[in-house]
């Protein structure tokens, strides 16, 4: 299921020709009236991420533990799937 959030976020990555700081794309949804909250803007953005339709930072721990890492100064950028799934779904 791809909620319409998602779509709003993958649209604007597809307008980046390469990958843009969290803060900045946060910045540009509020610029279009499009203001999430901060918790559900960083669930939204992981669960694009765990679809496979955005790659971001991922940071590894001392113990060698992969996280992933959605402040304002990470980076994320849509993967091929993501510009396929929002592309043929605005052509709907």
């Amino acid at each position: 299921m791809i909620k319409y959030t998602w779509l709003k976020i993958l649209d604007t990555l597809k307008k980046h020709t390469s990958r843009t700081t969290v803060g900045d794309l946060r910045r540009e949804l509020d610029a279009r009236g499009f203001r999430m909250g901060a918790d559900e803007f960083a669930d939204d953005l992981v669960k694009l991420r765990e679809l496979g339709l955005v790659e971001s930072d991922i940071l590894v721990t001392t113990d060698a533990v992969a996280a992933t890492s959605f402040d304002d100064y990470s980076s994320v950028g849509i993967t091929a799937a993501g510009l396929r799934k929002v592309t043929s779904i605005v052509k709907i």
